[in-house]
């Protein structure tokens, strides 16, 4: 009808009012931005920008928003990345190519800076803190953690990372075992280095084997980028030890300290061996054969091997006799254990530890060895010892050509000798020991032959003599 005015489409009311309300919003998104009250102010501007898309105000306010609410200890959450384990991290150039495309985002008019100030320190505060968190996604790696140790025979010093402190060692000089304790750094080695931050919580397990020093400085050194360090006296020795290991080595970061001839005995003390209620035997600290007793009250299996143990309490120095529980640590590696021990209970907390039949013990010896050590005689028990009995013993010897291969020195009855109570103070310690199983075309020699755990042997007796013509 003439007069009456044109029809007016509804989207075109609607447009007019989503757009008042997102200006609605936005001026309450600021107003809690100036207040401190940040979640409610991303609130109203994430439905401002719902209702006007196109809002560069709205689409500012929401991502600054989005940067101050997020957990500030969380790198990837500052640069509203996702902030879990199942999102494949990202490359150097991507996390720049994100950095650069939230600065931009974060770019305030200056009209809009004049017009309202809480939005320009807001988007200020919130620049701040994705460039914080760039800067420490992006920053090289820490320097290596590292620690001093000194070889319980002659005192050499060596320097390695801080993950080995425990771990049992062969000195490349003197050859003698020892459990690598932190001492204090010589006074040329400068400021300690910053420690290395914690592994992460979804490391795997693995079990590796031990290293010798030389190849544990050539690892450091590899790491560092130098040359393989040099100690003060005997620094060519170690670089010839370290050259040699990496040769040997190619195709693996650790190897062990001493190859056994045929039997694996690391696998026995693996860390899928522990379990409650076992006693084991730990090495020493003085020349690092297994004098020490413990009782295992827990395993813990995760990202970090711990054991808790119990000390057991016996006389001074002797490696037989009754042994009482005592006090109580918590372990962190395997490579203090050497092997299980057999023993007899007597009491609630009280065990006897005698050598059995079949079992092959260490004798200290009347003469000093070259290296100022003790000499010792191995031998095998042929009974179980008792206090009324004592037991009987044959003497072994090393096989020419083998490293841990032994056999017994004489065979008869004159070869049988007799342990009495009042000589139990000539034991040393108990060694793990195998018997060798002969195929045809064996090189051993006639006769029954046993292995012996090299870890448990001195230096000396490993070493490999040439034939005798």
């Amino acid at each position: 009808m003439a007069g009456e005015p044109a029809p007016t489409p509804a989207g075109a009311a609607a447009e007019p009012e989503a757009g008042a309300e997102a200006e609605r919003l936005l001026a309450l998104a600021e107003s809690e931005l100036s207040a401190g009250r940040l979640r409610t102010a991303r609130k109203h501007a994430r439905r401002a920008a719902l209702l006007d898309p196109a809002s560069p105000r709205a689409a500012l306010l929401a991502t600054a928003a989005n940067v101050l609410v997020a957990d500030a200890s969380s790198h990837y959450a500052v640069l509203l990345l996702p902030d879990d384990d199942s999102a494949s991290p990202l490359s150097g150039s991507a996390l720049r190519r994100h950095f650069k495309s939230l600065v931009k985002s974060l770019r305030v008019h200056p009209d809009a800076a004049a017009a309202s100030p809480a939005v320009a320190a807001a988007v200020e505060e919130a620049l701040g803190r994705a460039a914080e968190a760039y800067e420490a996604l992006t920053a090289p790696a820490p320097a290596l953690a590292t620690f001093w140790t000194a070889c319980a025979g002659c005192r050499l010093l060596h320097e390695f990372e801080r993950r080995y402190v425990g771990y049992r060692l062969m000195c490349p000089s003197c050859h003698r075992t020892f459990l690598a304790a932190e001492v204090p750094p010589p006074p040329e080695a400068g400021p300690p280095t910053p420690a290395l931050p914690p592994p992460p919580a979804k490391k795997p397990k693995t079990e590796k084997p031990e290293m010798t020093l030389a190849e544990m400085q050539l690892q450091l050194a590899k790491k560092r980028g130098a040359k393989a360090p040099k100690s003060s006296s005997r620094g060519q020795a170690e670089e010839e030890d370290g050259e040699e290991a990496e040769a040997e080595n190619n195709h693996s970061d650790l190897m062990a300290v001493v190859d056994s001839d045929f039997y694996n005995f690391d696998a026995d003390r693996g860390e899928r061996c522990f379990k409650r209620g076992q006693l084991w035997a730990l090495y020493g600290d003085d020349d690092g054969m297994p004098r020490h007793y413990v009782l295992v009250e827990g395993v813990l299996r995760g990202s970090r091997f711990r054991i808790q143990i119990r000390w057991l309490d016996g006389e001074e120095g002797k490696p037989c006799g009754q042994f009482k529980v005592g006090r109580a640590e918590t372990l962190h590696s395997v490579n203090v254990f050497s092997h299980l021990l057999a023993c007899e209970r007597v009491a609630r907390e009280v065990y006897r530890v005698y050598p059995r039949k079949a079992s092959v013990w260490a004798f200290h010896g009347d003469q000093a060895s070259i290296a100022g050590r003790g000499k010792y005689e191995i031998v095998m028990f042929l009974s179980g010892y008792s206090e009324q009995c004592g037991a009987s013993f044959g003497y072994l010897e090393k096989v020419e050509g083998f490293r841990s291969i032994f056999k017994r020195r004489d065979v008869g009855a004159h070869a049988v000798q007799s342990l009495q109570k009042g000589d139990i103070g000539v034991l040393s310690h108990q060694i793990p020991a195998k018997k060798v199983s002969k195929g045809e075309g064996s090189a051993l020699p006639p006769g029954d032959c046993w292995e012996l755990d090299p870890a448990s042997l001195p230096p000396e007796l490993l070493r490999l003599e040439p034939p005798r013509k």
